[in-house]
């Protein structure tokens, strides 16, 4: 017992070596003993450091601090949102809002949709923002525990749309981790989604990094949505896509008593429509102050809030702060919020009071429509215009387009004087883009001569012939042609 009991005594460094080798520590200890493992045999020291102890001394107070560091890094972990939620009404709601997402975000969390689990009323709500606009979209849900974190939009939407229809189970953690060494806390946070077939995880960011949605402090201004729609698609079309020109680049209205106008222009061509709020629906409206608001969207906005307005809403709520220039739109469960564009929209009233016009054409709508698209296939980047040549006599239109690699006409027949005989020259996408915001079943032509402006008016039947409405719209002529 006694020569068993010293023998055991004699070999601590082994001992030493193979529990170091079980745990490593360091790149040179996990070296070091990799021979003594595979031969099984003790090899003599080469040099006077070899047979030392100082290495795993050395490697043992490594272990201490090691082990000591993992102990303070080990992560907190906090329970999030627990959710089950319609697909359906899930994927709904991304699609709305991840309009809002900017194409090159100059932030990671500006590519993220924060979601938010309210267990009181038992909603999700969804918001995604560039900063310029910000889309909120709210649907029902079983709540079970309210949480909320922000995650790629583009990554969710993917996952979401290629899940199975039926419900969806969304969980939240965030693991808090912070070393000895660092004052600050680390966050790492992610989503599980599970459906009938699968389960994804996906990291996002907290929560408190999204920027603020601040609310605009206004009172709602109801316009019924037919009367909005009718007038924002008559001059859409006119807003300016050159961001050199920026106060062009959205659409100018005006609000007061029982009126709503609608202005667009890009320096080429001008759309207004003007709408009474009044007789459409049965809802009864508020009475807006007599002072008159006015402001000037981002065509961008306007642009997704007509794609996602749907026709069966009846009524949408305004609300402006002249203060702050913010403006937002609310119907249903979706909020939409933007920043108005700085600066003086251009008086287009007082620029077209400088021409009159003493001549009318009325056109087919469908008729010019059809022949302009026909022609445009002959267009180019380099030459877009179309000639038109106006002949009484024949009480016809004649619609022409020459390129060096084709030509084409095309004639339709026209309401005009039978004394009148006028040539003029127009951007053929223009034109045809003008024809086709006028609501009705034909269009009268205002002219006066080759040099001056072109107006057109609905003229007609119209879709809602009970809806009181002006409209305009003027194009500027290319150049000068002798008639």
């Amino acid at each position: 017992m006694t020569q068993t009991a010293s023998k055991q005594r004699v070999k601590p460094a082994n001992q030493t070596k193979k529990t170091s080798v079980a745990t490593p520590k360091g790149e040179n200890e996990v070296s070091a003993n990799i021979p003594e493992i595979s031969t099984g045999k003790k090899k003599k020291p080469t040099s006077p450091d070899a047979g030392t102890s100082t290495e795993p001394i050395s490697n043992k107070r490594t272990n201490k601090r090691s082990a000591k560091s993992e102990l303070n890094s080990q992560p907190l972990i906090e329970s999030g949102m627990e959710v089950i939620c319609s697909q359906t009404k899930f994927h709904d709601a991304l699609s709305l809002v991840s309009c809002a997402t900017p194409a090159k975000p100059t932030h990671p969390i500006l590519a993220n949709a924060l979601i938010i689990a309210d267990i009181e009323t038992q909603q999700i709500h969804l918001t995604v923002t560039d900063l310029a606009l910000t889309i909120q979209a709210s649907f029902e849900a079983q709540v079970l525990l309210k949480g909320e974190i922000t995650v790629p939009v583009e990554m969710l939407f993917e996952i979401v749309k290629h899940c199975p229809n039926g419900n969806i189970t969304l969980s939240s953690q965030t693991q808090i981790i912070q070393l000895i060494d660092e004052e600050k806390q680390t966050k790492v946070c992610s989503l599980s989604l599970s459906d009938a077939d699968g389960k994804y995880e996906i990291r996002g960011i907290s929560a408190e990094e999204f920027p603020p949605t601040s609310t605009i402090d206004a009172t709602p201004i109801p316009l019924p949505t037919t009367v909005f729609k009718d007038g924002l698609k008559g001059v859409i079309y006119a807003v300016s896509t050159d961001e050199n020109k920026y106060i062009l680049t959205g659409v100018h209205i005006q609000i007061a008593q029982e009126r709503l106008k609608f202005i667009g222009t890009d320096g080429h061509r001008v759309a207004t429509t003007e709408l009474s709020t009044q007789g459409i629906g049965r809802k009864p409206r508020k009475q807006v102050e007599s002072s008159e608001i006015q402001f000037t969207i981002p065509g961008r906005v306007l642009k997704e809030l007509a794609r996602n307005l749907d026709d069966s809403v009846e009524f949408i709520n305004l609300l402006y702060d002249a203060q702050s220039n913010r403006l937002g739109f609310a119907w249903q469960d979706i909020i939409l919020r933007c920043q108005c564009l700085e600066g003086t929209y251009p008086d287009c009233e007082q620029l077209l009071a400088r021409f009159s016009f003493d001549r009318e054409v009325i056109l087919e709508k469908a008729f010019l429509v059809k022949a302009l698209e026909r022609l445009s296939v002959l267009t180019d980047k380099k030459e877009k215009g179309i000639y038109l040549q106006f002949d009484g006599s024949l009480q016809q239109l004649r619609l022409s387009i020459e390129r060096e690699f084709g030509k084409g006409d095309q004639v339709i027949a026209a309401h005009l004087p039978s004394e009148m005989s006028l040539n003029i020259q127009f951007n053929l996408k223009y034109l045809v883009e003008a024809a086709k915001a006028i609501p009705s079943s034909a269009i009268k032509m205002h002219l006066q001569q080759s040099d001056h402006p072109a107006m057109l008016v609905p003229y007609g039947d119209r879709p809602n012939p009970e809806l009181q409405m002006s409209m305009r719209q003027f194009l500027l002529p290319l150049y000068t042609l002798n008639t």
